[in-house]
């Protein structure tokens, strides 16, 4: 079981960060972090909200992205568990601030972790600008597109593509289903795969591109599905204005796919 996290924990984490935790502690506390993913993770976290101030800290010594990090911190600080920990932080400061002089040290050890308290609120302010973005990570799964790969079958572009996409060659996904023609039955599902790559590659306005294609195909059934992978990648790009307006088409028609996904979003 990893470490569970008390006001000490995020005190003796902040001393490592700001690099003034004593040496031979400072051995200690990185082998523990070597050793526990709870308590590395919280690391990370704190970094992170250290970041969302612009306060500088000490490198850590080992890898993390940045970017897929700050959903965990989303997640973790609206458990309950921080919830308590919040609540018991800030009870913490007020005690310990209106207590007399001779209980200055007393203060002095809950005044850091009673600021985190603060960072808390900054970080979900930030989390309530990137909803957008939190939305599209949420909802997102290309792992659901149609598959068309049977056993036996002869190899083709599509199975072919399918394939590649699936081993995360995306770039060669995109270069295979491009050899699809229009009128060929599966070329709205090639569409779909080829935004699908041009989105995990993060090229953005080819997957708007590529969707805007796939909408237009009047013709093809699931053609809504454009409109709902779009406005996912406007949510991706933090574009409210834009993703309104393919919510807005979605809710044009309740056969649209995923209306009542579209109707239900809080925003």
């Amino acid at each position: 079981m990893g470490t569970a996290m008390t006001i000490e924990i995020i005190e003796q984490i902040n001393q490592y960060l700001k690099g003034t935790l004593p040496e031979d502690e400072k051995r200690l506390f990185e082998k523990k972090i070597a050793e526990d993913e709870t308590l590395r993770e919280e690391v990370i976290i704190q970094k992170q909200l250290f970041l969302l101030q612009g306060i500088e800290t000490n490198d850590l010594p080992f890898d993390y992205d940045n970017q897929s990090d700050l959903l965990v911190i989303k997640n973790k600080l609206q458990s309950e568990e921080y919830q308590l920990l919040s609540a018991k932080i800030r009870k913490a400061g007020v005690e310990a601030k209106n207590k007399p002089t001779q209980h200055k040290n007393y203060w002095l050890k809950y005044a850091v972790a009673a600021s985190i308290a603060l960072v808390f609120g900054v970080l979900f302010y930030f989390n309530s600008q990137n909803s957008l973005e939190n939305y599209y990570h949420e909802n997102v799964n290309w792992e659901e597109l149609p598959s068309f790969i049977e056993k036996g079958q002869s190899e083709n572009d599509f199975s072919n593509g399918e394939l590649l996409f699936k081993k995360g060659d995306y770039k060669k996904a995109i270069e295979t289903f491009n050899k699809i023609e229009s009128s060929n039955q599966l070329y709205p599902y090639s569409l779909m795969y080829i935004g699908a790559s041009y989105d995990v590659l993060n090229e953005n306005d080819k997957a708007i591109e590529t969707f805007d294609l796939l909408s237009s195909l009047t013709s093809f059934q699931e053609n809504s599905k454009g409109y709902w992978y779009k406005m996912l990648i406007y949510m991706k790009q933090n574009n409210k204005d834009k993703m309104l307006e393919m919510r807005s088409i979605i809710l044009s028609d309740p056969s649209n796919f995923n209306y009542t996904k579209a109707k239900n979003l809080k925003l």
